[in-house]
């Protein structure tokens, strides 16, 4: 019997110890609550980047006129969209955004899909204030601050060069029944 009692507080604490390594590069500092549904908006640069390595998009959500809009810019620089939130349902599932209702969803080359805080974490630590935006660099593959002149690589985690992360949010995909996918929560 003990040897069941001890069994099971070393599995316990290594079910503990994976949860917590894991966890670590996912930030809480700001919440983010952000829902997008795919199956309504299947032709969106916001749908499309999550089937094509090393496409990015940053988001800006903005509440105009009693319903969300996201603003959505790819990180080729191209087909720039709008996207108004136009069912109760949509509107529902967004809430605050991040430092600055902005971040940057896509998929890693490596480590699959991916959601960041669109500021610079470097200055949100260093400065008071919450608007720190970074802007797509080096053909959309990293992203710098003009602030600092810091710039964090996409497909490796939002690492610099000198270990630096960005602020990183956890991501999930929901699929149909077909294997479609359906929503991407953030």
């Amino acid at each position: 019997m003990a040897i069941k009692n001890i069994l099971k507080v070393l599995l316990l604490s290594a079910v503990l110890v994976s949860c917590t390594d894991s966890d670590e590069r996912f930030t809480r500092k700001y919440p983010c609550k952000f829902k997008f549904d795919m199956a309504l908006h299947p032709t969106s640069a916001l749908t499309r980047c999550l089937d094509n390595p090393t496409m990015f998009v940053r988001v800006d959500v903005k509440r105009e006129n009693g319903v969300f809009v996201f603003y959505v810019y790819p990180n080729s620089g191209k087909d720039n969209e709008r996207i108004v939130l136009g069912t109760d349902k949509e509107n529902y599932l967004v809430g605050q955004v991040g430092a600055n209702n902005s971040i940057i969803v896509g998929a890693s080359t490596f480590n699959g899909h991916k959601a960041y805080d669109a500021q610079c974490p470097n200055c949100l630590d260093t400065y008071s204030g919450s608007s720190f935006p970074l802007a797509f660099s080096q053909n959309g593959q990293t992203v710098s601050c003009k602030n600092c002149s810091r710039t964090y690589q996409l497909n490796t985690d939002g690492i610099t060069d000198n270990g630096l992360r960005l602020l990183e949010y956890r991501v999930r995909v929901e699929f149909d029944q077909l294997g479609n996918k359906k929503a991407l929560w953030v």
